[in-house]
């Protein structure tokens, strides 16, 4: 008989697959990088939000409500167990939303803008891009605008595949945060 057996082990190193915890919710390391470990949540956050409260998508995810979100102590307090090892990204943030290049790699629309971002090993699988709040199938963000629409942004389906919608629908989110290993 074959089984697949998963068990808890103390480590430094994280590796891709590997699931810590972060309040009531777990996350999968995706990636590791030099500055550290990218780790996704597995659900979206139990709330769902807007990327942006008016319907529009200038500015992008950098000028988003939702980023905003992101940033607030209500959010942040739901990575408090792993605060003091979270790296920031480039812009400072220590929460952010997946790019469509992590989850859909080279195979997305051309509506989507692009990002220069490589696909994360284990999206690959849709099973994997496709996430759930309060246990039921959900549809969540990407950071990502749509071409030539001025109101709507990129989100995962509720089956893992790519679709978009207006900045203003009420959906699921997944951050995305960076860990770095402890110092040996």
């Amino acid at each position: 008989m074959k089984v697949k057996r998963v068990t808890e082990v103390e480590t430094d190193c994280p590796k891709i697959g590997d699931q810590i915890s972060v309040d009531h919710y777990t996350a999968t390391c995706q990636k590791i990088t030099p500055k550290g470990a990218i780790f996704l949540l597995d659900q979206y956050l139990d709330k769902a939000y807007p990327m942006n409260r008016k319907n529009t998508n200038k500015g992008g995810y950098a000028e988003s409500d939702l980023r905003e979100t992101l940033r607030s102590k209500e959010i942040l307090d739901l990575f408090d167990d792993w605060g003091d090892r979270m790296v920031p990204f480039e812009n400072g943030d220590l929460l952010r939303i997946p790019f469509a290049g992590e989850i859909f790699g080279d195979k997305l629309p051309e509506w989507r803008e692009p990002d220069g971002h490589e696909q994360w090993p284990l999206m690959k699988g849709a099973h994997n891009r496709a996430a759930s709040r309060c246990g039921e199938p959900e549809w969540g963000w990407l950071a990502n605008t749509v071409r030539d629409i001025s109101t709507e942004f990129c989100f995962v389906a509720a089956n893992g595949c790519a679709a978009d919608g207006d900045a203003s629908f009420v959906i699921g989110v997944r951050p995305v945060f960076m860990v770095k290993e402890e110092e040996r």
